[in-house]
């Protein structure tokens, strides 16, 4: 089987993984055993790489990554979720979306996402800037404004409503704890392994990247220490090392 391709965005870190959404094609590698190899896109190179492999826009009209090529079908898929479903079409050992719970597991991830990420957007785009390669800097900062319909990106994240976005996500990760305890298992879906724990943990890789070293302690003691846990059980299941706190043993002012 010739390795997969996956498009990602690289940063000034050691070893250039930070973005969440590729982090989700990654552990969906790892979790199915399949070979695969990265092409760095800068920030500011994505729509004219992803229309030159003839990718589609997502959501929005807009293109992004991760996107695949997979030389073995010859097809393209960009957007996380779909890339897992195609996964799973195409080489269905060890699914990652269990049969019935597609439905289920987008919506999952649209929950997971207004609950804990969008109250602290902002305040995370403003730390990601700092590990963007200077070639992409003003590219990011321009489509993070528009994004975000701000301004001046002064106004993104100013420290008073800084600290609050910082609270509100450690709070509202108390959420997705109860979701968890809920569940009966060590996955949101019990004794089941998915996708749904992917997008979780993937969030965590881009936190590990862009926090400092106190701000990641804190996430990761959070709840008992759930959530180091969990990153740590998904990379076991997915025999990967994405995230780990070693690896951004590192301190961001």
């Amino acid at each position: 089987m010739q390795p997969i391709i996956l498009y990602d965005i690289p940063s000034k870190l050691p070893k250039k993984k930070w973005a969440p959404n590729p982090s989700k094609t990654r552990f969906c590698f790892g979790h199915k055993g399949l070979p695969y190899e990265v092409i760095w896109v800068e920030f500011c190179d994505i729509v004219a790489t992803m229309k030159g492999i003839d990718a589609s826009p997502t959501a929005g009209k807009r293109y992004t990554v991760p996107t695949i090529k997979d030389p073995n079908t010859g097809v393209v898929v960009s957007d996380s979720h779909a890339i897992a479903k195609y996964l799973d079409e195409t080489y269905p050992d060890k699914p990652l979306i269990p049969r019935g719970a597609h439905v289920l597991l987008e919506t999952f991830e649209t929950l997971y996402i207004n609950t804990v990420m969008m109250p602290s957007f902002k305040l995370l785009m403003t730390r990601t800037l700092e590990i963007q390669n200077d070639i992409s800097r003003q590219v990011f900062i321009q489509s993070r404004l528009k994004m975000f319909r701000e301004t001046h990106w002064e106004d993104m994240a100013p420290e008073g409503k800084a600290q609050q976005m910082w609270a509100a996500l450690k709070k509202n990760l108390g959420v997705v704890d109860g979701w968890y305890q809920k569940s009966g298992g060590r996955w949101i879906m019990g004794d089941t392994f998915s996708f749904a724990d992917i997008v979780v943990v993937s969030w965590m890789v881009w936190w590990n990247a862009i926090l400092n070293k106190q701000e990641r302690q804190e996430i990761h003691t959070l709840h008992g220490g759930r959530w180091a846990r969990l990153l740590a059980d998904v990379n076991a299941e997915c025999n990967t090392e994405l995230g780990s706190f070693e690896e951004h043993s590192r301190s961001l002012l």
